[in-house]
């Protein structure tokens, strides 16, 4: 029996794959780098590293005379491809190690989330919140054409029910177009995790309409230059796709005394919508009226909603 150690080397590449995204999936993980819409895509991903570890333990092992074969059938034929059996090279190696560093780093080194470091490098919250406003980028996103589960209610009221579904970040278009509706109804807006884009984008769009309305909403604090010691922005990472994608959305917040609160502190604030100039720009503030310290939440990004077109 032959064990050819570079066929071994792959398949433990492949199995380490394997369990790195198990692992991510079984510790809820997985949710701080994607979309939980793709998460059964990353299951199947998963599924696959497996079956080709699977397949490639086969290569591991030679037999007898079949080892004898394939080591006469390498010296009598010219190969300009690898197949695994060619000496180990510096190219090779190298090529090795860039495949082997993600899983490394990925399994030895803690996950750790998104902060204000990384909001300072990707540019200005207030920046981008007064460039969604005037370009009316949307943060919510339509799939393709299904039909809505049944029995749905519709959100109403000033107790902010929301629709069993909206818990999967999945919503009808009508659903969708009865909570906007709604939205601008309601005199306490509470921005919880699931629809905190949505709420976001909305008063974004209806800021003079939505004036002394109240709302309650956590993130960590961020700072940018120019601020008055009483304001502070209130943010949270909106992840559409994956943690690559990632930007700050959040709201501008003052309060009635200087507040010294450091950098990805989580707070959780209630206070009215008010508008305010801002480099030029008539960009939300909340006027905070009551504020405490939370703890980071297990999961601190937000996702927009996938709108469901029923045909």
């Amino acid at each position: 029996m032959k064990i050819n150690g570079q066929q071994l080397l792959r398949a433990m590449i492949l199995l380490f794959f394997t369990i790195f995204i198990f692992r991510l999936h079984v510790s809820g993980d997985i949710l701080k780098l994607i979309n939980p819409k793709y998460e059964t895509l990353s299951q199947i991903g998963a599924s696959l590293f497996l079956l080709l570890f699977l397949i490639q333990m086969h290569r591991v092992f030679t037999f007898g005379a079949k080892a004898e074969h394939h080591h006469h059938h390498e010296e009598g034929h010219a190969h300009h491809h690898d197949h695994g059996d060619q000496p180990m090279n510096l190219k090779k190696a190298f090529s090795y190690i860039i495949i082997v560093f993600p899983i490394m780093t990925g399994m030895l080194l803690p996950l750790s989330s998104l902060d204000a470091s990384i909001a300072k490098n990707k540019g200005a919250t207030l920046s981008i919140t007064s460039q969604t406003e005037k370009e009316g980028i949307s943060l919510d996103e339509e799939s393709s054409p299904q039909e809505s589960p049944s029995g749905a209610e519709q959100p109403s009221g000033d107790d902010n029910p929301i629709d069993p579904n909206v818990y999967k970040n999945t919503i009808s278009k009508a659903e969708y177009d009865q909570l906007r509706s709604d939205i601008l109804q309601q005199t306490h807006l509470e921005m919880n995790e699931t629809l905190f884009s949505t709420y976001y984008q909305e008063i974004m769009a209806n800021t003079e309409q939505l004036q002394g309305t109240k709302v309650t909403l956590s993130g960590f604090v961020y700072r940018e230059e120019g601020f008055s010691p009483q304001q502070l922005v209130i943010g949270r990472f909106l992840i559409t796709h994956c943690v690559a994608d990632a930007g700050l959305i959040g709201f501008l917040t003052e309060f009635d005394q200087a507040v010294n609160m450091e950098d990805n502190t989580w707070l959780e604030v209630t206070g009215t919508i008010q508008l305010t100039d801002y480099q030029g720009s008539q960009i939300p503030i909340i006027d905070v009226t009551d504020v405490k310290t939370i703890e980071e939440p297990d999961q601190p990004y937000v996702y927009p909603l996938n709108i469901e077109i029923v045909e």
